[in-house]
């Protein structure tokens, strides 16, 4: 009975470095396919509802806003309700505005780390920069169809402010349907994307504070 236990015990075993292999192989070629997708994509736009939801209040606070990509690296994302503010990089030069003072601040992301990091992140999200993306997170995919990725970081320093990325995409994969981004006290964001068009010729002044 032994022998045929321990039989039983190592066939289970291959099995399941069988069944990990072959979801490890899945998970590869689709973020492969994936990143492969995405370089087909030169321009985004894209309204976006911003969700942030805080333990502390009761209801959910909402925002709306507006997002516009140019490949290689041209971003703009402002917010329009309930307030005005935003940003726009073009390489490594960027403006910010302030709707409430009306005051525009010029940056370089090399010295302005915090603004360095949101379009680092916003730019990974949109290109699909895999290996990227690998460099700073543990990625696993979790559902296929339609597809759901989930982002763990791999920094100590990451996880103080930021526990997991939840990316949802369309049904498609071409683009982003909706991200969550959750702290580790439970607090999250979540962005949802609405009429989204990809590939079409913007305005030379999209990148231009108006």
């Amino acid at each position: 009975m032994a022998v045929i236990r321990k039989a039983i015990l190592l066939a289970f075993l291959l099995l399941m470095i069988s069944a990990g292999r072959a979801f490890a192989d899945k998970q590869a070629d689709f973020l492969k396919d994936l990143q492969t997708s995405s370089l087909s994509i030169n321009t985004i736009s894209s309204e976006f509802t911003q969700q942030s939801h805080i333990a502390l209040f009761a209801d959910v606070m909402e925002s709306k806003g507006k997002f516009c990509f140019t490949r290689p690296d041209n971003l703009r994302w402002e917010y329009t309700e309930p307030f005005v503010s935003g940003f726009l990089i073009k390489g490594q030069q960027g403006l910010k505005w302030d709707g409430a003072t009306k005051e525009s601040t010029s940056f370089d992301t090399e010295t302005s780390p915090e603004m360095a990091i949101i379009s680092e992140q916003i730019l990974a999200w949109t290109t699909m920069n895999i290996p990227w993306l690998q460099s700073l997170y543990f990625i696993k995919v979790t559902n296929y169809a339609p597809a759901v990725m989930e982002l763990t970081p791999k920094s100590s320093k990451t996880k103080q402010f930021l526990s997991l990325i939840r990316i949802f995409f369309a049904p498609e994969a071409t683009h982003l349907k909706s991200i969550e981004l959750h702290e580790p006290g439970g607090d999250y964001t979540k962005i949802i994307f609405d009429n989204v068009l990809l590939n079409q010729k913007l305005a030379q002044e999209t990148f231009l504070k108006k």
